[in-house]
């Protein structure tokens, strides 16, 4: 049987029926990994000896009919994620080898849950750009076309995703990078609503709250598994999303007829015109499924130049020694540089002003139960070709990210949801958001859209 890319629902119920065991389903995956990781560098570290152990170990708890809900399932978590067994690098050769001694929250709840960690995956240092290449790991390719970027900064995590290797993978997202390397490696991509899941123990608040933690996976039902397995605070985070009335999963069932508004371009932003063809395409789509869609957006610019600030000061607010600032890369210095300059009141402003300008843009949503975007302007560009400049980057990743970081800025719930390729066969996603704390809305309306054009099966092509 054909493991590889089987969704993590359909694993466990493989598992439950014995019809899979852990121990094989864990041996596949370090196959698949050997077989397609050398092409395209997914993998900050491997934890093959350890799985192995865990799965020997899931198979007794099923034997003994202890099974948890994932149990055996094979997991990875993003490189910038706190693992206790392993090295935390941060993507960057400043911290490499770093061990922290303890799993992020999002981490634990995972393995509690019975799933397996089988490594970590490649990031951009500090996940401050939205392509994976770094001077650790170097350039983590897109699997359609390996001369292109897989995105970032979870590049590692929606590789992963897309060639079938685990179907749960830990991202996390500060301006996108959930939904970037969702769309250029066509796979599903969650952020989930601010303080949906912990960021505990080591952080309380990440980016002055612009950064969250979520799945990207290759079906939204696994998505919404994720969810329900790692939401909730922990004590002591800073603040809290409300619970949802049901479980994630159930969302997945649930039809009515939505207000959905949809834009094509941003605030005079330039879109790639077969971005613009698959929102068009997918917003048809929603009319044909019942829903109301008409063509109406908030106004971003507002939120930039606090988010600017804000996001610049999160990136640099670790405390490097002088050896360590000499091993960053000539970008990240740039921004660390920056951020020493700014002073605290000048922070503080800009927080606040980010805060409300981003009552402004839920005020949109008031009318409307979601809203639809490209994901990105245009689809993945070549490796190395996005933010060479290294004092002006943010002109050059402005307008590609034009739809994803002000939702970052809002807390709100949004997916980049699979929408075909373009001509030049490169994957395309549509952006769905939802209200303030309303993943249920997104997950839903993804799951319409993937029923009606299901993507499970699409992978990309030998190399």
């Amino acid at each position: 049987m054909e493991l590889a890319g089987l969704p993590a629902l359909e694993l466990a119920s493989l598992i439950a029926s014995r019809d899979c065991s852990p121990v094989e389903l864990i041996d596949a995956t370090f196959a698949r990994i050997e077989t397609a990781n050398p092409a395209v560098n997914a993998f900050a570290w491997l934890r093959r000896d350890g799985a192995m152990d865990d799965a020997r170990a899931a198979e007794k708890r099923i034997a003994a009919g202890e099974a948890r809900p994932l149990e055996g399932i094979p997991f990875t978590a993003k490189d910038l994620a706190a693992i206790a067994d392993g090295p935390t690098n941060l993507g960057s050769r400043a911290f490499q080898g770093q061990h922290v001694g303890v799993d992020a929250g999002v981490v634990s709840r995972l393995r509690s849950s019975g799933a397996i960690l089988i490594g970590t995956t490649t990031a951009s240092e500090f996940g401050n750009r939205p392509t994976t290449e770094s001077a650790l790991f170097g350039a983590t390719r897109n699997p359609w076309n390996l001369e292109r970027t897989s995105g970032g900064s979870s590049g590692g995590a929606a590789v992963s995703a897309a060639l079938g290797i685990a179907s749960l993978n830990q991202a996390s997202d500060g301006g996108g990078s959930i939904r970037i390397p969702a769309a250029c490696c066509g796979v599903y991509g969650l952020k989930p609503a601010r303080a949906r899941i912990t960021l505990g123990p080591l952080l309380g608040e990440d980016w002055g709250g612009l950064d969250v933690t979520g799945p990207i996976t290759r079906t939204v039902g696994d998505a919404a598994t994720f969810l329900d397995l790692t939401a909730g605070p922990a004590v002591g985070d800073p603040y809290w999303a409300p619970p949802p009335p049901r479980s994630f999963l159930s969302a997945l069932d649930e039809r009515r007829p939505l207000t959905i508004a949809v834009a094509y371009e941003r605030d005079g932003e330039t879109v790639d015109p077969e971005c613009s063809a698959k929102v068009a395409e997918t917003a048809g789509l929603l009319r044909s499924l019942g829903h109301t869609v008409t063509e109406a957006a908030p106004s971003f610019l507002p939120l930039e130049q606090p988010y600017l600030v804000v996001s610049t000061i999160g990136i640099g607010v670790l405390d490097l020694t002088d050896e360590q600032l000499d091993l960053l890369e000539p970008r990240t210095r740039v921004i660390f540089d920056a951020a020493r300059e700014t002073k605290a009141v000048e922070y503080v402003r800009a927080l606040n002003e980010m805060h409300l300008q981003a009552r402004k843009v839920a005020e949109f949503f008031e009318e409307y139960d979601a809203l639809l975007t490209p994901t990105l302007s245009r689809p993945a560009p070549p490796i190395g070709e996005i933010g060479k400049d290294i004092h002006g980057a943010w002109n050059d990743y402005r307008n590609w990210l034009c739809w994803t970081w002000p939702f970052n800025v809002t807390g709100q719930p949004a997916a980049s949801v699979p929408a075909g390729f373009s001509s030049d066969g490169l994957p395309i996603g549509v952006q769905v958001v939802g209200r303030a704390a309303d993943e249920r809305t997104v997950l839903s309306l993804s799951a319409e859209l993937e029923r009606a054009r299901p993507w499970i099966d699409t992978r990309p092509p030998p190399w």
